[in-house]
């Protein structure tokens, strides 16, 4: 990695996660690196960004950034306030929890990649199944940095490269690394419980209790990268227009067409 790349790191846990601060601290030894995150945890935000509420930005110490926002709200005054130089690179997490399938949707971490590559930036979202905001992500920053490095020049502008770590127990810094594979988006499955809070004779107080997590194992998914302990690369694009469906309904019309004329 060039000494002169320019990193923008964010997420979705705050600023002394440790995701964030394995991450920089393995990053900043080779490149420039600014940091902004939200005050608090803004797990599952996706990609929401606020227009009517103002922001509170604050220097917590040079090129340490805290916003009373969203994680895109972070990404979005990064690139927009004029507060911040010009990057090369922006790396949403690395991510407490694996973000497959589905959850990309739903994910502030992914959010906050996607909202830098539609903007045109190379935007990489890092996760892992790690849960513990003190937990040790050092090997998979080690790990994220030497991929960066080795294909820097590979990196597209305006697309995600979702990334999720495999689980590892204890292993040393300088063990073998799992290989990684390119995959396609998998599908999430979600059993979702509420419980009643208070409830009057037209209202209902309520709050999600729990929710129970499945997954479709495809073949060439990142479930099933993962569940054979590679690293999952799924690189996401930020165009979701479905091409098939809009034949299916020219089809559809002309069928319908052809028949109404001959019934006439």
């Amino acid at each position: 990695m060039k000494s002169q790349l320019r990193i923008l790191l964010t997420n979705d846990d705050g600023l002394n996660s440790h995701g964030m601060v394995h991450l920089e601290e393995e990053m900043r030894a080779h490149a420039e690196v600014w940091a902004i995150a939200p005050d608090r945890e803004r797990s599952a935000t996706s990609q929401a960004i606020s227009i009517r509420e103002t922001l509170r930005l604050i220097q917590v110490r040079p090129q340490h950034f805290m916003l009373t926002g969203y994680p895109a709200d972070c990404v979005n005054a990064a690139l927009h306030s004029r507060k911040f130089p010009v990057f090369d690179l922006i790396i949403s997490g690395i991510n407490h929890g694996v973000n497959l399938g589905d959850d990309v949707h739903y994910s502030g971490t992914v959010g906050a990649a996607r909202h830098a590559a539609i903007h045109g930036y190379r935007a990489i979202a890092v996760s892992c199944p790690i849960r513990s905001h003190q937990g040790d992500f050092r090997r998979i920053a080690f790990w994220l940095r030497t991929w960066i490095q080795e294909n820097q020049r590979n990196i597209q502008e305006g697309i995600v490269y979702n990334i999720n770590y495999p689980e590892e127990i204890n292993l040393p810094l300088d063990a073998p690394f799992p290989e990684e594979r390119f995959t396609a988006q998998g599908r999430r499955r979600y059993y979702d419980t509420y419980e009643d809070i208070e409830e009057g004779a037209d209202y209902w107080i309520m709050r999600l209790k729990d929710t129970q997590m499945g997954d479709v194992i495809t073949p060439g998914s990142d479930f099933e990268a993962m569940k054979d302990g590679f690293v999952s690369i799924t690189p996401l694009n930020t165009y979701t227009t479905h091409f098939q469906e809009i034949e299916r309904w020219k089809n559809f019309n002309q069928t319908e067409k052809k028949r109404s004329l001959k019934e006439s």
